[in-house]
């Protein structure tokens, strides 16, 4: 029964955190804002933001294992560079702008400050924050030399924003890569690329949030779901611009296609050489392989004959709309 009441009062702690990141820009805001974020574009940010979007009721399995890893990534930064950190179960507000925000992962104790940190008038007790990542292996490349700056953009974008609310002057990262490599990162405060970042995101908060007036679509997905649905029989007038895109478009379809049926060929003319081999080897080492697979795929056709009540009843309809240049 404990367990239960102890689950739900997690949830519930994550869903009031879920909400009360609409009162603002957090740090893994930032990179979104600036294009940089792999997981959401500005306008699905501006979505979240504005309430158009569900809170999330659930994590992703990426999200769920960084969160559930997060301490042991903080003790074991704190054994390997000797010192001690501590839990900030406060959202930290700029003291002149409320919609500046900071959830950080902890706090690094400077005891020549104070031996227990602390929020005082809108600043931690302390001089250096901590950053709590994992990093799936094949992302490896983008972490530097240890101990160095050379971390991510987008994380380096979230910990400018803490340090310039917090008031910590560096924040160390750590991150495990893969699930067995582990490295401490040191990212001291840059004033000038926090205005910077100060400045996009005041842009963004105040002409798109509270303005509520959408960002420019980034991506294709934006495009699709502002605008799912066309209007029949409107027409807008081409321009020149606009005439050169589709030009360009027609042109490097076509180069496309060009590309695509010299492909097929070649494809032809290797699994030819193949005959009944399974693979073509150089030194010992396989160049390509060709081998026979099998899948199981519904019959659609002749489901619909034989049962077309029961087709029917599971028959999913779904649209989008279609871009054809003539």
């Amino acid at each position: 029964m404990n367990t239960q009441v102890n689950t739900q009062e997690i949830e519930n702690a994550r869903q009031a955190w879920l909400e009360a990141r609409r009162l603002g820009i957090g740090g893994s805001d930032v990179a979104a804002i600036l294009g940089l974020s792999k997981y959401k574009s500005p306008y699905q940010l501006w979505l979240d933001k504005t309430g158009r979007t569900d809170v999330e009721d659930s994590q992703s399995e990426a999200s769920y294992w960084g969160t559930t890893l997060e301490d042991i990534v903080a003790k074991e930064y704190a054994k390997r560079n000797g010192v001690k950190v501590q839990r900030v179960n406060a959202t930290i507000v700029h003291p002149e702008h409320d919609w500046m925000r900071a959830n950080i992962d902890r706090a690094i104790i400077n005891p020549d400050i104070s031996g227990n940190v602390r929020i005082k008038d809108g600043k931690l007790t302390t001089d250096r924050i901590l950053e709590c990542k994992t990093a799936n292996q094949y992302l490896a490349k983008l972490w530097g030399d240890e101990q160095s700056e050379q971390v991510p953009d987008y994380y380096l974008t979230q910990v400018q924003w803490y340090m310039g609310i917090t008031g910590a002057s560096m924040c160390g990262l750590g991150v495990l890569i893969g699930g067995q490599k582990f490295r401490s990162y040191q990212v001291a405060f840059d004033p000038e690329l926090f205005e910077m970042l100060t400045d996009e995101c005041s842009k963004f908060w105040n002409e798109h949030v509270q303005a509520d007036v959408p960002p420019a679509p980034t991506t294709f997905d934006d495009v699709t779901h502002r605008w799912e649905r066309h209007v029949a029989g409107k027409d807008i007038d081409v321009d020149a611009s606009l005439e050169q895109l589709l030009t360009e478009y027609k042109d490097l379809n076509g180069t496309i296609k060009e590309a695509e049926e010299e492909l097929k060929a070649l494809k032809l003319q290797i699994v030819s050489r193949f005959e009944d081999a399974e693979a073509i080897i150089s030194g010992g080492k396989k160049l390509a392989t060709y081998k026979y697979q099998e899948r199981k795929t519904l019959d659609s056709t002749a489901l619909k004959a034989a049962h077309p009540d029961i087709a029917e009843q599971f028959t999913k309809v779904s649209g989008t709309r279609v871009l054809r240049i003539n």
